[in-house]
This record gives structure tokens, C-alpha cells and sequence, in this order.
């Protein structure tokens, strides 16, 4: 990948990446090795977290056509090799997290991708971009289990965060784009439609009647995790990538230089 011409974004918009694929088989073993490495790399780097749990889901038999996907991600590794997590300095003690469903996005099982993201101020601490474990028959239930999924994940970091002896200066917010999921994390009478998912219905709705979380809607336009759940243009993945506090080290670094040195100066 040494002279390999480098990308802007991790995965191609058209690219339909299936188990069912006619294309030639290629080495495993070397698929795999691979995709655990980016896994790996993909614990700072919530920008890439979409591309690896969709190529992680070939490792069984691996194509050309995945390998070709796989390499496209590593020329935008190449391209971003100084990016990394950009922390910064604030005092908006607030735990805030948005949450997203690529609702039926798996074309071989229907299965929905769910992400979430959180933040403690402007800074991301917890992501994750996974398949759902069951079909869902709606996008509002497909949002809803993503909802949930990241209902849990805010509980516990509240709590680790107490236990860290800090308080947080409100209840958690918990951002959601679907309407309708929204409605039912608010709405307490139960509705037939929805009672195969009555545990986190209930989950939700408990922490929401206690105060624990509040649940509030979000344009789609607003919202940060579309970046881990779908492969987007590349104005708006570097727009979203920027947001979620993803940024290139050495230009932030020659930024912090050239400020030292104006203040030498004087």
C-alpha cells in the first residue's frame, strides 16, 4: 500500500458489499489479520468504526471485492495518518449521547446496523457501531433497540463517573433523530406494535419517568453517529468527522507553534 493513491473516505456510497458474492475468494487468514488490526486501531478512531463492523462481517469467506473494500480503507488510513482524537479543554461537565439505526441496511440478513456516540462536553469517550441481534420490522423499531442500546452504555458511564467521586450538572441527554421513537421513550401506554421489544421499552421509559436520562429529538441533519452507521458523500462525512472531534494532529500542532511563537515575539 506504499504507493497506493489515497482516499477521503473510508468506504465508497455505491459500493454492496454482500456474503452472496460471485467474485473470487482470497485469502483468508490475511483478511483477517487485517480487519483485527483495524479493530483494533478502531478504538480511537470513531471514523472508521462503520467501515470495520461492515468488513468484519466477511471474514468467513472473504471476496476480491471485499479485499477491494478493505484496501480502500486503508488508503484513507493513509490519507489520514496524522488524524487522531482531538480532546479539549471545557467546563461543560454534561454527558450527551446520540444514537441511530440504519434501519434493514444488511442486504444478505435485513439486519440493522445501530450506533451511538457519547460525549462529555465537546469530547467523544464511548462509540460503538454493531448489527442489531434480530430483525426489525420498522425503522421506529429499529431506533428504538439503538435508543436503548445506548440508554445502557450512558447509564454505566454515569455511574462509573459518580463512583470517580464527579457530578454531572444535569441528567444525561440522549439524542434520537426517529419521531416516533421518541414518542414511545416518553409515551407510557403500551402499544401492540411494539410488544415483542417491551423490555426496552420499559428499560427507557423507567430511566425517563425517574430523571435519570432525558430523551430529546434531533434533526437528521443534527445528527453526529450517521457517520458510524452509513457510508457517506465526502462533504458530509468530513463534515461530521470534524464534529465528532476527529482532526489532523500536525495541523493543530503547527497551529499551537505558530501561537508560541507569536507570544515569544512579544
Amino acid at each position: 500500500m506504499e504507493n497506493a493513491k489515497e482516499t477521503l473516505t473510508p468506504m465508497s456510497t455505491t459500493a454492496k458489499l454482500t456474503v452472496q458474492d460471485n467474485s473470487e475468494c482470497v485469502d483468508s487468514t490475511k483478511y483477517r489479520k487485517i480487519i483485527g488490526a483495524l479493530q483494533y486501531l478502531g478504538l480511537t478512531r470513531p471514523d472508521i468504526a462503520f467501515a470495520v463492523n461492515r468488513l468484519s462481517q466477511f471474514m468467513q469467506k472473504p471476496t476480491t471485492n471485499h479485499w477491494a473494500a478493505a484496501k480502500r480503507l486503508l488508503r484513507y488510513l493513509k490519507q489520514t495518518m496524522f488524524h487522531g482524537m482531538l480532546l479539549q479543554k471545557h467546563d461543560q461537565f454534561q454527558l450527551k449521547t446520540y444514537s441511530d439505526a440504519d434501519w434493514a441496511s444488511n442486504t444478505d440478513t435485513r439486519v440493522s446496523t445501530t450506533a451511538f456516540i457519547t460525549f462529555i462536553g465537546p469530547n467523544p469517550i464511548s462509540w460503538s457501531a454493531r448489527k442489531q441481534r434480530a430483525v426489525s420490522r420498522s425503522s421506529t423499531e429499529a431506533e428504538f433497540r439503538a435508543l436503548a442500546t445506548a440508554t445502557s452504555e450512558t447509564v454505566w458511564l454515569h455511574s462509573f463517573i459518580k463512583e470517580l467521586g464527579l457530578t454531572l450538572r444535569e441528567a444525561p441527554q440522549m439524542f434520537c433523530d426517529n419521531i416516533g421513537a421518541n414518542h414511545f421513550s416518553l409515551n407510557p401506554v403500551q402499544h401492540t406494535q411494539m410488544k415483542h421489544i417491551e423490555i426496552d421499552l420499559l428499560f427507557v421509559r423507567d430511566l425517563v419517568k425517574k430523571g435519570t436520562i432525558r430523551v430529546q429529538h434531533i434533526h437528521t441533519i443534527d445528527q453526529l453517529v450517521d457517520l458510524l452507521t452509513k457510508s457517506l458523500s465526502r462533504q458530509r462525512f468530513q463534515l461530521l468527522r470534524s464534529k465528532i472531534g476527529v482532526a489532523d494532529g500536525t495541523s493543530i500542532l503547527r497551529g499551537h507553534i505558530r501561537t508560541a511563537s507569536i507570544h515569544a515575539e512579544n
